[in-house]
């Protein structure tokens, strides 16, 4: 008569990545990876959102690699020039035939309550059209208190990182100017006032730095702000108009 025996299979470990005493690239895989891609993480925020971020908030000037982090270009701390303003530049000796006195300082100042800017500078000459360390006066257009529009234009950034102190960010609430509001700007120790009349969007192309606001018979100083707009973006142009009020 058949009997049945039993037979024991004893299971060969030594190919199996689980039952190894220690399989290195298993290991690797599945303990070193997540540490390296954790830790790369933390370094990827702290020097791409969370560095800038503190820098952003309590640096008056912003350092150029500060910008150049992903948080510095989404919230429009990139490196920006006013591309759509070089047609029909001048040379810098246009700007001195509107000056009242008749020599054009480097820099007068402006100051505009409403926005907690106090004595910015606004370079009469600039050599570029990125005003990273003074607001820009349009070479050409007539200068304070002389008949004719000043241009005068200057970066913005997102409003939660507005810091009227820091020429990246100082036209960041340009848009909180409303019609009636006044601002001063010193010329050659001459203080002018000037009182906002209106405001207007537009395309990048659709900006001219040298239209008059007001009739040239009327012998009227205005003056233009413009910054990008929506705060922080590149699509359009806010441009605040105001006129002289005093003499």
């Amino acid at each position: 008569m058949f009997r049945f025996r039993p037979k024991t299979y004893i299971k060969d470990e030594s190919n199996d990545p689980f039952f190894k005493e220690v399989n290195w690239r298993f290991y690797i895989r599945m303990r070193l990876m997540p540490v390296f891609l954790m830790f790369l993480s933390v370094v990827i925020l702290t020097t791409q959102v969370f560095f800038p971020l503190y820098v952003f908030k309590t640096q008056d000037e912003v350092s150029k690699p500060a910008r150049s982090t992903v948080l510095g270009v989404v919230t429009g701390y990139s490196e920006f020039t006013f591309n759509e303003l070089q047609d029909g530049s001048e040379n810098e000796s246009d700007a001195a035939v509107d000056s009242p006195e008749g020599n054009v300082p480097e820099f007068y100042t402006i100051t505009i309550p409403r926005l907690g800017i106090k004595d910015a500078l606004v370079e009469t000459n600039p050599p570029d059209l990125n005003p990273d360390e003074a607001l820009g006066h349009y070479i050409g257009t007539a200068m304070p208190g002389t008949p004719g529009n000043s241009f005068v234009y200057g970066h913005s950034v997102l409003p939660v990182f507005y810091n009227p102190r820091n020429y990246k960010t100082i036209f960041s609430t340009l848009g909180d100017m409303q019609v009636g509001d006044a601002f001063t700007v010193n010329y050659n120790n001459v203080i002018y006032t000037y009182k906002v009349e209106s405001k207007s969007v537009l395309k990048p192309n659709e900006v001219n730095p040298r239209a008059e606001i007001k009739p040239k018979y009327l012998n009227e100083s205005t003056m233009v702000l413009m910054t990008c707009w929506p705060a922080g973006l590149k699509t359009n142009r806010l441009l605040v108009s105001a006129v002289l009020v005093n003499n």
